[in-house]
């Protein structure tokens, strides 16, 4: 038999022989990469339902306000709490709604900064004792949440597609969205979607505003937002 020389090269055979297991390793590697991608998925939709049932039970239990926040960009989650007394506006909150309380909210700290240069300027003497004053609603302010069992979250492997509220007019797909709880056992509704990155697998948790509890769905729940009802529940014309 001959030898093969120190310049032969492959023959087409092998070169196939090599490509096709290059090929199958490739193949079970998107397959791993992605197996794991759905399963940080499931786990990061588990974690924040129990969020939402954990502070919904913690709201109840201390009387105070919570919220959950959302940062839609970061795939991030956290919890806040406040004293303060806070309410659902009658009216859906919009861009411009938002805007123009902005807006409304500068304005009077703009004055609240004059009243306080006239009142340095005379003495020390408020002003604002003896003028009238225009009315304003009372900030609500909300602190950090400072229990370890609810810590900031990033997901890993999970992209938060959009959250729906009844409070917001339009769906929060960018920045950061808010779901409250309230002291006498209630929640804000709420429908959060999540996905894989790739987009090819889709949760949604349905938030029950009266129980708290959380319902998830293997598949895009569709937001009630062009859904207009009466206030015996059905359907306005």
């Amino acid at each position: 038999m001959r030898r093969r020389g120190p310049q032969s090269g492959f023959t087409l055979l092998e070169m196939l022989i090599v490509l096709v297991i290059v090929g199958l390793m490739a193949g079970m590697s998107i397959r791993g990469l992605r197996t794991l991608a759905k399963s940080d998925l499931r786990a990061n939709t588990s974690r924040l339902s129990g969020a939402v049932r954990y502070l919904f039970d913690r709201a109840s239990t201390t009387g105070k306000y919570h919220r959950l926040v959302i940062d839609v960009d970061e795939g991030r989650y956290w919890a806040e709490v406040s004293d303060d007394k806070f309410y659902i506006p009658r009216e859906p909150e919009t861009e411009a709604s938002v805007k123009k309380l902005a807006e409304l909210q500068a304005e009077m700290d703009d004055k609240d900064r004059k009243r306080a240069e006239m009142a340095e300027a005379s003495g020390g003497f408020d002003m604002s004792k003896v003028e009238p004053q225009d009315f304003r609603p009372k900030r609500v302010r909300f602190g950090s949440f400072k229990e370890t069992t609810l810590k900031a979250v990033t997901m890993k492997n999970t992209k938060v597609m959009d959250v729906f509220t009844p409070r917001v007019a339009d769906l929060v797909t960018a920045g950061r969205a808010y779901v409250y709880f309230f002291p006498l056992g209630q929640a804000e509704p709420a429908i959060v979607h999540l996905s894989d990155t790739a987009g090819e697998t889709v949760y949604s948790l349905v938030v029950h505003p009266i129980t708290g509890r959380v319902r998830i769905y293997n598949e895009y729940v569709k937001p009630p937002i062009d859904d207009q009802v009466d206030d015996e529940g059905n359907a306005a014309q």
